[in-house]
């Protein structure tokens, strides 16, 4: 039987930054995963909110990687869950996301297909390969320099797994932090097998990737209102000033 004490503690409260009858949505930080697993039960996203509403049908709308930060939606009721899920499949949910990325890119789009890397080592990783009907699409809306690094403001029209990630490391601009898409694939390996992310990060210079959902935009499917979502909370910001002292 897993137990709450089998899990660490956590030491950040929960962030709401929207609510209302029908929705709610939460800052969500780099640690933690959107849905239960083994070993973050308690400690994750959907526990954790079911909890602070005390409501067992509360149930996220879509997912971000464990390391990615950012607005996470969540609806209160099955019904709500189902329309919102409907908007994202449909890209009527418009997504902005922050990246620090090795490299100055000069694309203003990434596309292509996502398929798995048969030559890569590592079991999950994607790849991208052009094509006429490219299943996959990310808009680079606006890039500064950040120290050595690339800040990136993004926008994916598609909502492929890995996505955004996959699209950075292909353009030769991977996420900073990020090792399953670091261009050497014997970080992630030795990452894996020791579990020492201090062992690596003098390569991958942060601990957890640099990508951030920044904003949802979206009509309610109740009020039939434009809903914007920002997550303006220090977090991010946090996060990425340390890379500007290196």
């Amino acid at each position: 039987q897993h137990l709450r004490e089998d899990e660490q503690p956590l030491t950040d409260e929960l962030k709401v930054i929207f609510e209302d009858e029908s929705i709610l949505a939460v800052s969500k930080p780099d640690y933690l995963p959107v849905t239960p697993s083994t070993s973050f039960y308690f400690n994750s996203m959907a526990i954790q909110v079911k909890e602070h509403l005390n409501c067992k049908d509360v149930s996220p709308v879509h997912r971000l990687d464990i390391e990615t930060s950012g607005v996470l939606l969540f609806g209160k009721s099955k019904k709500i869950r189902r329309q919102i899920q409907m908007m994202f499949q449909d890209h009527s949910v418009s997504k902005t996301y922050q990246a620090i990325v090795f490299n100055r890119p000069d694309h203003k789009e990434i596309s292509g297909d996502l398929v798995p890397d048969e030559s890569s080592q590592i079991y999950t990783k994607l790849k991208l390969v052009d094509s006429q009907q490219a299943n996959s699409l990310t808009l680079i809306l606006k890039k500064e320099e950040w120290g050595q690094y690339s800040r990136l403001w993004l926008k994916p029209i598609t909502g492929k797994t890995n996505q955004i990630r996959a699209h950075l490391a292909a353009i030769g601009c991977p996420i900073v932090g990020d090792k399953k898409y670091y261009p050497d694939e014997s970080v992630f390996l030795d990452w894996f097998k020791f579990r020492d992310i201090n062992r690596v990060l003098p390569k991958i210079k942060l601990p957890r990737q640099a990508l951030h959902c920044e904003s949802l935009t979206f009509t309610h499917p109740v009020t039939q209102q434009k809903i914007i979502i920002e997550d303006n909370t220090s977090y991010w910001s946090q996060k990425i000033e340390s890379l500007l002292t290196h």
